[in-house]
């Protein structure tokens, strides 16, 4: 591994120089995958056909005292005077919207003074107590040369910040013109006024386009490139409604208020009773997530029209008790333009020393008499108060909170297209981004290729799925399968026995609950379950029982009823909720050592054999069966299975598949990032052992005590259970969620990390072990689109079919990547994983390595098709998240996370606003999170038998 080696830039010849040839840190691609089928197939990528290799000068910005906000700095850089000195010295300045601009001219003496005058700019006059004058400095920093683009693309020099600078530059050129054109929210853009469908009374749904600069293949498939191109895909968005701003505020009550009741309205929004007094109902504090939103007012004269205002918070009484809040003579009422009164000025600086009314003072200054005035009042910042009913708010404000189930529903249906709709959507965002008329790009020379490129690809060969008793079966290209008739693979290791079922609050009847198990257990048994006892401990809890006695409860008298630890509990839930669920999780699985499954009441009720199959899937998995496996003629109870064989021996390459993933809470929330790793624990890779354990406070590194602690008992069980007494000759690492920028990061901590824990456990034995280390992404806008009338490469909806690899040309120029199709899109446009070799020290040959992992694909437990993400990771992702239930935290203290999580810290927000003391739940945080976090409950208590801590920590108790 060499060091990355710098661009030099030689006055003499004015040109830029390299030190020689470079090796990149991470492996290079070893040849193309030649399995399989050659396709061709379309990508939403668009070339850049040509583009300036001229040096471009770096300005930095300084606007004021370098902390004014970004709408002043625009307003500053966007002024005649400005402008005009800046388009003295060229018409081509590109700015980032902060503290950067660009330009191809060099401004003599490499600076600009500039000084503002807001007050002269608008032509009002100034005010002599604050003047509105701004000073903006100009500096050249440094030269940005466009040329070391090419010089990575031909691995003349290594990436560094000479390449991310002039990327940087050219990626702000391109959206330079939509910017000023288009509601802009980061890369995707919107058109102002578009086509918006509806998602409730206040929400709308949008498309736009996404655009983002990419590198790539320099030689593509087919024409010409330059190693450049731009990724356009669809953009969906979600913004508020242009409409009046109390009805907003009503309509944001429509769950209680349905007939849009003003009389209604009022009532939900006045103040409650509370333990100490009156209080906000919870009505009004849902307006809260209307604070931050611009809006205009209808009074405002001709002067002022289309100014715009932002809210601070709605009023509302600081103290009840407060001698000051005592002027509020309906204060039970909340405050609003008739009880809050002000002292009217003459002139600016004097005042007349009358009292007067809000409700009064628009009366007498505008001749309004307000139609709503016992609604809260909008608290600006320095504009004061104005009624409610006079604002409206202003368009394109984007929506940023979490939607409601029936609006997420609606955006589901709007968001999802099939290819020929985002193909339909992607040709009218190119259309909106008007490439060719695009006077930045002329005047650099910037050219674009407006067809959608078109790739070789290959169609890998699909596997045949084998079941119980050697049946097997060819999917095909269709990527699903029917169980009806199939025996899982291996069914549960040990008869079930001693099992229960908890109906919560009552939520299914005794027939119906009959009816379900009738069907559930003569569904497994077809399935190939073992099942000794057909007639369940049936425990029905009360309403409002304590979780936590109640699951005491429910255990004993399962294992009372069958003289035998129980091996399974199963719950039927009222409804989706999360807290419940995860109440329930942590007392079975930290408490009893005992895995659990939950089944929705409303499935339960219907009984339908699909639900009961799918149920059958995951109760299996969890007590020590398989669902199915790939087919392979070469199977033994070796290591010669055509994933893991080794060229030369017989026996194969003994190999571990470890996926891990870190997840992250919601913003705001006390919960730490949660790590989590899979440990393949059957010779097919099959079965996933977990261990999960928090990871910091947004700490995306797994850190190194972290991996002696979860990975290392894995490791050793291991041996034991799977590698016959010995190690793995190779490793496979699987990393999910991490940036192109924290690759090493990976390769430096955690597999640093994972290598020196093995060899101090196991010596020198550890160093033979080679490691295939993989980045696993999904968070990308690359699609695939079949050619039309191609039933080869695209199945009856125009999607790429499973097993669709692509190498070349959305791909990186030179290093290990690709994008795999692995599954078949049940909705909508398909997705593809793009993994990324950061480590190829076992050089598994490309075929074999694609091979792999889309054929194990076919593995996942709880499945009947392919699934788009290595299984591995996927199951990580699974305990990452069901993590959160093993929090070391009391179940008094309310949810940590979630939807009920956000409305506590909401509510803990708003009683410091308006009442000035600081949280009291655990939501609030006045500080800033500590670096260490608490660790999980650990799965079984120290009382569980050895046994049973064995059997759920190697087993499934995540799925």
């Amino acid at each position: 591994m060499e060091l990355l080696k710098y661009a030099r830039f030689d006055p003499d010849t004015n040109a830029t120089k390299y030190d020689s040839m470079f090796t990149s840190q991470l492996p290079n691609r070893p040849k193309y995958n030649t399995a399989g089928k050659e396709i061709q197939i379309r990508v939403n990528q668009f070339k850049i056909l040509g583009y300036p290799q001229k040096d471009i000068f770096q300005y930095d910005v300084l606007i004021g005292s370098g902390g004014e906000k970004r709408g002043l700095i625009k307003t500053v850089w966007e002024s005649k005077i400005v402008q005009s000195q800046l388009r003295s010295l060229s018409q081509n300045w590109i700015w980032n919207g902060d503290k950067i601009a660009w330009c191809d001219t060099r401004v003599p003496r490499n600076e600009l003074r500039i000084t503002v005058d807001l007050d002269v700019e608008k032509g009002r006059p100034p005010r002599p107590d604050k003047p509105n004058v701004f000073y903006c400095h100009i500096k050249m920093t440094k030269v940005v040369r466009l040329a070391v683009i090419d010089a990575y693309l031909t691995q003349k020099m290594a990436f560094d910040n000479a390449v991310l600078e002039a990327i940087n530059f050219m990626d702000h050129l391109m959206r330079q013109m939509p910017s000023r054109h288009y509601c802009a929210i980061k890369r995707s853009y919107f058109a102002r006024g578009g086509n918006r469908f509806e998602l409730d009374n206040n929400v709308e749904a949008m498309k736009g386009v996404y655009s983002s600069l990419r590198l790539c293949d320099k030689m593509p498939s087919f024409g010409q490139g330059t190693g450049v191109a731009l990724n356009v895909d669809v953009a969906n968005g979600t913004f508020w409604s242009v409409k009046e701003l109390h009805t907003a505020a009503r309509d944001f009550c429509a769950d209680r208020n349905r007939r849009k009741d003003w009389g209604v309205f009022h009532q939900l929004i006045a103040p409650v009773k509370g333990p100490t007094g009156p209080t906000m109902s919870e009505e009004f504090k849902n307006l809260r997530k209307m604070t931050k939103l611009k809006f205009t007012v209808a009074h405002q004269t001709e002067k002022n029209r289309g100014k715009i205002y932002t809210i601070k918070r709605f009023t509302f009484p600081k103290s009840f008790n407060n001698p000051e809040a005592a002027r509020f003579k309906y204060a039970t009422e909340g405050q609003h333009a008739k009880n809050t009164f002000f002292i009217l000025k003459s002139s600016p600086g004097a005042t007349t020393g009358e009292e007067i009314s809000i409700f009064n003072y628009y009366k007498k200054k505008y001749g309004r008499d307000l139609q709503f005035p016992l609604l809260p009042l909008v608290e600006t910042e320095r504009a004061g108060f104005f009624p409610m009913e006079l604002c409206t708010i202003a368009k394109d404000q984007q929506y940023k909170f979490k939607l409601s189930p029936d609006q997420t529903s609606k955006m589901i249906k709007f968001a999802v297209t099939r290819p020929k709709d985002r193909i339909g959507a992607i040709s009218h965002g190119v259309g909106m981004l008007k490439w060719n008329q695009d006077d930045y790009l002329k005047a650099y020379g910037l050219q674009v290729d407006p067809s959608m490129s078109m790739t070789k690809a290959r169609l890998l060969p699909n596997p045949e799925v084998q079941f119980g008793g050697n049946a097997k079966l060819n999917p095909g290209t269709q990527g699903r399968w029917d169980l009806r008739g199939k025996k899982f693979l291996f069914g549960n290791k040990e008869p079930l026995k001693s099992w229960g079922v908890c109906v919560m609050e009552e939520c299914v009847n005794k027939a119906q609950l009959d009816n379900f198990l009738k069907v559930f257990i003569q569904i497994y048994i077809g399935h190939g379950g073992n099942v000794a006892n057909k007639s369940p401990t049936i425990y029905v809890s009360r309403r409002g029982e304590d979780i936590g006695e109640m699951v005491g409860k429910f255990r004993t008298a399962v294992g009372n009823a069958n003289q035998q630890m129980p091996q399974i509990m199963l719950y039927v839930l009222k409804e989706r909720n999360s807290f419940t669920y995860e109440r329930l999780k942590k007392n079975m699985e930290c408490r009893f050592a005992t895995v659990s499954q939950m089944m929705n009441c409303a499935h339960v009720a219907k009984a339908q054999p699909q639900y009961c199959s799918n149920v059958c899937m995951k109760l299996n998995a969890k007590l020590g069966g398989t669902t199915c496996k790939v087919f392979d003629k070469t199977t033994t109870t070796n290591w010669s299975t055509s994933f893991f064989s080794k060229p030369g021996d017989p026996t194969g390459r003994p190999t571990m598949i470890i996926g891990a993933d870190v997840s992250h809470p919601s913003p705001g929330s006390p919960q730490a990032s949660m790590a989590a790793l899979t440990m393949s624990f059957d010779r097919f890779a099959c079965r996933y052992a977990a261990a999960v354990q928090t990871n910091g406070h947004r700490v995306e590194m797994i850190t190194e005590g972290n991996i002696n602690s979860m990975m290392m008992p894995l490791f050793h069980k291991w041996i034991q259970h799977v590698g016959g007494g010995k190690g793995p000759q190779h490793i496979y690492y699987f990393r999910d969620g991490v940036s192109e920028g924290q690759y090493s990061h990976v390769l430096e901590q955690e597999v640093t990390h994972m290598k020196k824990a093995i060899e101090a456990k196991y010596g020198q034995n550890a160093k033979d072990i080679r490691w295939t280390v993989v980045i696993c992404s999904k968070r990308h806008h690359i699609r695939f689109f079949p050619k039309d009338g191609d039933n080869i490469a695209g199945d009856k909806n125009s999607n790429a079919v499973p097993g669709t690899l692509v190498e070349r040309d959305v791909t990186h120029p030179f290093e290990y990547d690709f994008y795999l199709n692995a599954h078949s899109a049940l909705q909508g446009t398909a997705r593809p994983v793009h993994y990324q070799v950061i480590l190829d020290e076992a050089q598994v040959a490309p075929n074999d390595f694609h091979k792999m992992i889309y054929q194990m694909s076919y593995q996942y437990m709880r499945s009947t098709t392919p699934v788009s993400l290595f299984p591995a990771v996927y199951y990580a992702h699974l305990a990452s998240n069901r993590a959160r239930a093993h929090e070391d935290a009391p179940s008094s203290g309310g949810p940590r996370g979630g939807q009920k999580f956000m409305e506590q810290m909401q509510d803990d927000s708003n009683r410091q606003n308006f009442t000035g003391r600081p949280p009291t739940s655990q939501t609030g945080s006045s500080g800033p999170l500590p670096t260490e976090a608490r660790p999980l409950v650990p799965l079984g208590a120290p009382n569980n038998s050895p046994e049973m801590l064995d059997k759920i920590r190697c087993g499934m108790w995540y799925i």
